[in-house]
């Protein structure tokens, strides 16, 4: 006579077991090579700071930085000039059936205003990009002036 034994598993038990050699092994490499890998930047900042060192070195960290609001400045862009792209999608349908009910459907009934949205969308995709150049200079002037000014 022989008894059937069933082993269930739930998804996240598979995961852990899968996951937790992995990690153990990736944890293994990882700390021999972090040793090999100093580099001299962070052999630059194993002194103390002054207090103005440290007020430039937090400008493009935390909350309430100028990081920060830059970040949030660039979510924000992003998400005006995808509006703006609705928008006019939208726009643009709604015309093209109008044109269409008054026997028409070449006119363009929205042009003037279809034009001020394509300005609108391409200054907000400038912003964008001029926001991103801002943050990554920021950080990259930050980094300079700390590591030339010891």
């Amino acid at each position: 006579m022989q008894k059937e034994v069933k082993v269930v598993l739930s998804l996240k038990a598979c995961i852990k077991l899968i996951m937790l050699p992995s990690l153990v092994f990736a944890g293994c490499l990882a700390q021999p090579m972090s040793q090999l890998c100093q580099s001299a930047d962070e052999l630059a900042f194993d002194r103390k700071f002054t207090r103005e060192e440290l007020l430039l070195l937090n400008l493009g960290h935390g909350q309430g930085s100028a990081g920060f609001f830059l970040l949030e400045a660039l979510k924000q862009s992003k998400e005006t000039t995808h509006n703006l792209q609705r928008a006019m999608s939208q726009m643009r349908q709604v015309e093209a059936t109008y044109a269409k009910s008054k026997g028409k459907p070449d006119d363009k009934y929205l042009q003037n205003s279809e034009l001020k949205l394509t300005q609108a969308r391409q200054r907000s995709e400038e912003l964008s990009e001029n926001i991103s150049d801002g943050f990554r200079e920021m950080k990259r002037s930050v980094k300079e002036t700390l590591l030339r000014n010891p």
